[in-house]
């Protein structure tokens, strides 16, 4: 496959969607949304106030007839804002035109755990409520047309009704679903949450993977691989029969993701002396075309920072100054931090590795479980280490990689000094292939970088923490500059981008506070009640003061939403909401709504 760095419309899509599905629907819808003059014209004409508008228009013919039509035009007009409008408007509808809203039946009145008395104050409860009401306007379905006449759609088809975030997010992303999941699982609507995992799940058997979000111009990166953690929380929800027919086809299309992050072939995967560990990595040269002219002004047409963008946009953390070497500094990084300077292709984070081992563990225990006929997950609170004694061979094979993989976190990624995790920067201008661990070692400045919540929360949360590296973990937290009013800054640096202080992100707050749950003893339980309080407190006021749930909020400025990003901060909102909900039944009998004073 020939990569042309310039002009930038000539990207193609990624080697592995080109292999499986050349000349497929995909690829000519692709031929519209994601390269060529006539996406560059009209997002470089900034038609629209956001990028992301012309994207999700539907086609009114075939692309074919639509690109030879905008072939006729004159160069003149092709370069007439007026003229592209008026292009647009008559071969494209209007972006929700895909969509139709989802009819429920036998929707509950109000949350179970409100009955089962979980929650204590009735402030709480009547929040409680009108999140739960949130979710029939969250919901969608795609219209019959779209698996008709996919070429004519950016969105991909979906069997199941979708939540979607909100907004100007008018499909789902990968790694918001977790917590979408668990609040409708608070809810009572596990048959909606199991066909939102299922639709992730049937996009794994499509393309090999989760995409980021469901359009194709996301086809070229995934996100946080949390689908096994999904599927987990759904199948303790469904009723035996049901588990048993639906588990083993889950934990097959698992295993081809597993595949997808740790196979050669998308380079997430690097080996650094005996391990095997991982990294974000798009496959994209190009500016993203749902943030087109953000990217064109930043990359100015140089690939590299144009797949980094993407690479960071796979981490869900777009964008950040974790990213950048000289930005992410503990001193002077808000002045040096500049967007274009972003490397996420050149850290093996925190996060993602975490997820990674949560991943090798669950699905030892699925796959045994699997083989042996039984329901995973005997005991409450899932595994936390890999399990000893496994017959199946699959569950073996996950076991001995969640033990290499909880050795590398000892040994590369817990600092003692610091008491905490840190991302590994690999060597500057690392391009793949094997590294050895002591030149990465050498290298490591974590000492002089600013920490950020993915120093914490998510190796708690996998349980990777001993209970030693727990206890220091919750001190270094405490010292962090991270912890405001309104719950855990994503980072101690503000440089106005959306995933840098002061903003907190539904995620991240629950990662924290059940890492702390299940990992800090005394100390981390308290801490998490403590963060707990915060961050519903905050997300209650702003709903009050607002009458909406954000996607992010302020943790110094007590019950305001986030600010800063790419775009205009958004109001829904599906990750918010569940988060809520689920800390709602793991801490309600003791939060409390704040006063208006």
């Amino acid at each position: 496959l020939t990569r042309t760095a310039h002009p930038p419309t000539c990207a193609d899509l990624s080697l592995h969607i080109r292999t499986k599905m050349a000349s497929s629907s995909i690829e000519r819808a692709a031929a519209v949304y994601c390269r060529g003059a006539l996406l560059d014209a009209v997002q470089r004409a900034r038609l629209f106030d956001d990028a992301k508008h012309f994207v999700d228009m539907p086609l009114r013919r075939d692309p074919e007839e639509v690109l030879k039509a905008f072939d006729e035009l004159s160069s003149e007009d092709q370069a007439d804002p007026v003229k592209l409008r008026e292009f647009v408007d008559l071969h494209f509808e209007p972006p929700d035109a895909e969509l139709d809203p989802y009819v429920f039946y036998g929707w509950p009145d109000e949350p179970p755990f409100l009955a089962a008395g979980l929650v204590a104050d009735p402030a709480l409860c009547d929040f409680a409520r009108a999140l739960h009401r949130l979710w029939p306007t969250l919901c969608r379905v795609t219209k019959p047309a779209v698996a008709a006449t996919p070429w004519r759609y950016s969105a991909l088809p979906r069997a199941h009704p979708m939540v979607l975030p909100g907004g100007r997010f008018r499909e789902t992303y990968y790694w918001d679903s977790l917590w979408i999941v668990h609040g409708l699982l608070a809810c009572g609507l596990a048959d909606l949450a199991k066909g939102l995992v299922q639709n992730l799940l049937d996009d794994v058997d499509h393309f090999g993977f989760v995409p980021n979000g469901g359009r194709i111009y996301y086809l070229n990166r995934s996100q946080p691989p949390l689908l096994c953690a999904m599927v987990t929380a759904v199948e303790r929800a469904l009723d035996e029969a049901v588990s048993k027919e639906w588990l083993p086809k889950a934990v097959a299309t698992l295993k081809k993701e597993y595949a997808y992050w740790m196979g050669d072939e998308h380079g997430h995967a690097v080996r650094l002396g005996e391990f095997t560990l991982n990294r974000y990595n798009a496959n994209w040269d190009a500016p993203r075309p749902e943030s087109y002219w953000q990217d064109f002004d930043t990359a100015a047409g140089d690939a590299k920072v144009y797949r980094e963008l993407a690479s960071v946009a796979e981490s869900g953390w777009d964008f950040s100054s974790r990213w950048t070497r000289a930005g992410g500094l503990a001193e002077g990084g808000a002045e040096a931090f500049r967007l274009k300077d972003s490397q996420a292709t050149q850290v093996l984070p925190t996060d993602l590795n975490a997820f990674l081992y949560d991943f090798e563990v669950t699905m030892a225990e699925l796959c045994e479980a699997v083989a042996t006929g039984r329901r995973p997950f005997a005991q409450a609170g899932g595994a936390s280490a890999p399990a000893e004694g496994l017959s199946d061979p699959s569950a073996v094979a996950f076991t001995k990689a969640a033990k290499q993989r909880r050795l590398a976190f000892d040994r590369l990624f817990w600092r003692p000094a610091l008491g905490r995790w840190a991302d590994v920067w690999l060597p500057e201008g690392f391009c793949g292939g094997a590294l050895d661990e002591q030149q990465v070692l050498d290298g490591d400045d974590a000492g002089r970088r600013a920490p950020n919540c993915a120093d914490f929360g998510p190796a708690l949360w996998a349980g990777l923490a001993t209970s030693e590296q727990a206890a220091a973990s919750i001190v270094a937290l405490q010292r962090s500059g991270l912890l405001g009013v309104g719950g855990a800054a994503t980072t101690a640096t503000n440089t106005g981008e959306q995933w840098d202080a002061p903003n907190g992100w539904p995620p991240l707050q629950g990662l924290l506070i059940e890492g702390l749950e299940r990992c800090g003893g005394e100390p981390g339980r308290t801490l998490a009640a403590d963060l707990a309080q915060r961050w519903v407190g905050g997300c209650y006021a702003a709903w009050r003061a607002t009458g909406f749930m954000h996607e992010k909020y302020s943790t110094t400025d007590f019950g305001s939403g986030g600010a800063g990003g790419e775009y205009e901060p958004q109001v829904g909102f599906g990750w918010s909401n569940g988060g809520v909900l689920q800390l709602l039944v793991t801490h309600g009998k003791h939060l409390v709504a704040p006063t208006k004073d």
